[in-house]
């Protein structure tokens, strides 16, 4: 298919699913209880209004040699995907959680196609894991991912873990800060050091007890929730149309 004809179906493609409204907080809480009920005409809705912010996301990605509606179809996919994982009751918009899945899909779909331009993690490489429990026991089943935003895919999914562990890293160095010196070195011992610091470790490092470390942690987590959720919010303003209201987020 030739340049013209492949723009000609993308504009296409980009108007047809503006013709799909945004859903409201509201709404979108809503349709995702129903779903989890039953109801596929519900998860439906909720897909086709975020049909345009896998666009949005897909243009990083045009550039590497694959047709547009090619990488779109596979970000489609992951939004699929994440409808069936999304859970309404961790208090993050549906859009928030999926675009580690649209990512995943589309980077996957990359890496298997062994194309010349194939796209490449290699800024992943000496990650750590993030698979490390928080709270006060340290033989915790609960995860540092479960805490700021939802389970961890299963292993064949592992681009979608990538995804958010990277973001996570450069979210501690984010500028301006996020957190204060001493939250992020608490965050750090906790989730990013191998072997990850007990409280008790910390405590005695920086001279607290351990209930101070309990509080500051579980406060500074909340505080990289909060900036996760208000990033989606600029990236949902980013793409509105002069047809669409603007969606603003807030804990359900």
């Amino acid at each position: 298919m030739g340049s013209i004809s492949t723009s000609s179906d993308l504009e296409r493609y980009t108007r047809r699913i503006k013709d799909y409204p945004l859903l409201t907080p509201e709404e979108e809480l809503r349709l995702a209880y129903l779903y989890k009920q039953g109801d596929i005409d519900a998860g439906k809705k909720i897909i086709t209004s975020n049909l345009r912010f896998v666009v949005k996301i897909s243009k990083s990605y045009f550039h590497l040699g694959y047709g547009p509606l090619e990488i779109i179809q596979e970000g489609n996919m992951g939004l699929v995907k994440a409808i069936t994982r999304y859970d309404p009751d961790k208090g993050v918009r549906f859009i928030c959680y999926a675009i580690w899945w649209i990512k995943a899909y589309i980077k996957n779909f990359i890496h298997k196609s062994f194309q010349i331009h194939t796209g490449r993690l290699t800024h992943a490489k000496g990650l750590v894991s993030l698979d490390c429990g928080v709270g006060t026991d340290v033989d915790s089943e609960e995860k540092l991912i479960d805490r700021l935003l939802y389970n961890d895919p299963d292993q064949e999914d592992s681009y979608a873990s990538k995804e958010r562990q990277i973001y996570l890293l450069d979210l501690l160095g984010a500028d301006p800060p996020i957190l204060t010196d001493r939250e992020i070195f608490i965050i750090k011992e906790r989730f990013f050091s191998e072997p990850p610091a007990t409280l008790k470790d910390i405590a005695i490092k920086i001279g607290v007890t351990r209930e101070r470390v309990r509080q500051i942690e579980a406060r500074s987590l909340q505080r990289m929730k909060n900036a996760i959720e208000k990033e989606q919010s600029i990236m949902l303003d980013d793409i509105q149309s002069s047809n669409c209201h603007y969606l603003k987020r807030k804990k359900f």
